[in-house]
């Protein structure tokens, strides 16, 4: 062997023999780095331990250089036999070896794995502070309150419960703290006089009204089945005279008299341009309908022009029409706003403008319509504006359910004015649910505009200012039902703003 081939393969037999004495891999490296005997073995750089077993006992008893190179154990294991310099590589001087050797006798290595983990993040400045051991020498005591905070998994976790809480905080005032404290009150009202057996609003004896219907029940023929053949229903909220609204929303659901059912959820008059229009389509739909706020205002200002001007009892009474009736020229016009300056004067004019036939019509509407049990709505019934809970249908106060739009929760007493109390609709729906399942009732109502659509469990608000640009909406009942049922859904269409406008206003719009 000449000068350069010794020179060369001196590394080798350092590095074996303090593999021999039982020195750590790393630390033989560390040694060879420092002493720059080799530079930094490459990635594919496969360490003697990794060898077979037998050919280190082979090299251990024969000593022999030559022939642990030339052992046929090594070459069975993959390496080259090119040559003897092919055994060995020129930059790292170590035993070259190919990859199905190397993986072939990996796993027949005298070490395990973990002999060869540094511990080199114990430096890193990626895990925080450097680590440095105990006084007391116990490296693997328990960390300190500083490792803990500055461990990246506890800050992630101290992270997600404090954006949890502020989450938290924001959903109990906004949302969690006013439903928790409304449900508390609601429940309150109820619960109190239920126990103490305190009477209700409405229980004690009230006064008939000869000129009005307090109660109708609707035929049962026209109440949907959800079967194959079953007729529809369909609740239009307050229409106010569109007319022509009226009518595309009719042709939008395809009505057919003979299908269909109409029932308009009362102030079907007044604001709009076509009033008698309105009255004369639902006449010829057979249209069933309730009682409104303006409807009573027309048919008390009807009463009134046919009735104030007194006449001898021999003298037969005028017709019903009071378009026909001509006052003298030194009264005042019946219609004159001079005259009645509260808004009278609109209503009589209103009222005049009707036929005999129309102001029949309205004058039949009754102020509860019962349409009866519905499957998963329950006793349903259609009103104007709303119906105290608890309160028996026929004993309810027909004043009330035409124009009220809150309810006081100490005395059940409605209001038309929304800001006194609570929307009746949250008593209601609240008294519904304390209920067995067998009495509960739905209710579909229109009159608030301001509020909207609003479809709760067991009322349903249908008027979204028609009169006033916004939609003309109607709640199909008898479609669209789960396996055969009788299902809901709500159809509308964009209206026209029918409200008078000042020249400034029009001159800014």
């Amino acid at each position: 062997m000449d000068h350069d081939e010794a020179q060369r393969r001196r590394p080798m037999q350092e590095y074996v023999r303090l593999y021999n004495a039982g020195r750590p891999l790393h630390e033989i490296q560390r040694m060879f780095r420092e002493q720059h005997l080799v530079h930094e073995p490459p990635m594919t750089f496969s360490p003697p331990h990794s060898l077979h077993p037998s050919s280190l006992e082979q090299y251990r008893d024969e000593g022999d250089e030559k022939r642990w190179f030339d052992s046929p154990t090594l070459s069975d294991g993959g390496w080259s036999s090119a040559g003897e310099d092919d055994h060995m590589d020129k930059e790292t001087g170590f035993p070259a070896m190919s990859a199905h050797a190397y993986y072939k006798n990996a796993s027949l290595t005298q070490r395990p794995l973990v002999s060869r983990v540094r511990n080199d993040w114990r430096t890193d400045p990626r895990y925080g502070q450097s680590y440095s051991p105990p006084p007391d020498g116990d490296e693997y005591g328990p960390p300190d309150c500083i490792q803990i905070m500055s461990a990246r998994k506890f800050r992630r976790v101290v992270g997600l419960l404090l954006v949890s809480l502020v989450f938290f905080c924001f959903a109990w005032a906004w949302w969690l703290g006013p439903k928790l404290s409304e449900h508390l009150m609601l429940k309150g009202s109820l619960d109190t006089r239920i126990k103490a057996g305190k009477g209700w609003f409405g229980v004690n004896m009230r006064p008939k009204f000869a000129d009005m219907v307090q109660l109708e029940t609707l035929d049962a023929s026209l109440i949907p089945t959800g079967g194959r053949g079953s007729k529809r229903l369909i609740i239009v909220g307050d229409v106010h005279g569109c007319k022509d609204e009226l009518s595309e929303l009719l042709s939008k659901l395809s009505f057919h008299p003979s299908t269909d059912h109409l029932i308009l959820a009362g102030d079907l008059i007044s604001k709009g341009p076509s009033s008698p229009a309105v009255v004369s389509l639902a006449l010829s739909l057979n249209a069933s309908c309730v009682r409104g706020n303006h409807e009573d205002r027309v048919l008390l200002a009807h009463r009134d022009l046919n009735s104030r001007h007194l006449r001898p009892a021999s003298m037969p009474m005028p017709d019903l029409n009071p378009v026909h009736y001509t006052p003298h020229p030194s009264q005042p016009s019946d219609t004159d706003n001079n005259a009645f300056p509260h808004g009278d004067a609109t209503d009589r004019a209103l009222a005049a403008s009707l036929s005999p036939s129309e102001i029949a019509y309205l004058a039949a509407c009754p102020v509860i319509l019962r349409i009866g049990p519905i499957p998963t709505m329950g006793d349903v019934s259609v009103v104007h504006a709303g119906l105290v809970p608890g309160v028996a249908l026929e004993r309810q106060d027909p004043s009330a359910v035409m124009s009220m739009r809150s309810i006081d929760l100490g005395t059940h007493v409605p209001s038309r004015d929304a800001n006194e109390g609570v929307p009746w609709t949250k008593l209601w729906n609240k008294y519904q649910g304390m209920l067995p399942k067998r009495q509960r009732s739905t209710v579909l109502y229109g009159h608030d505009s301001k509020r909207g659509l609003v479809l709760d469990r067991w009322s349903k608000g249908l008027d979204t200012g028609c009169v006033k640009g916004g939609r003309l909406s109607a709640l199909v009942v008898g479609e669209g039902g789960w396996r055969g049922g009788v299902g809901t859904r709500v159809v509308s269409v964009k209206c026209r703003d029918y409200r008078p406008r000042e020249l400034g206003v029009l001159g800014q719009s």
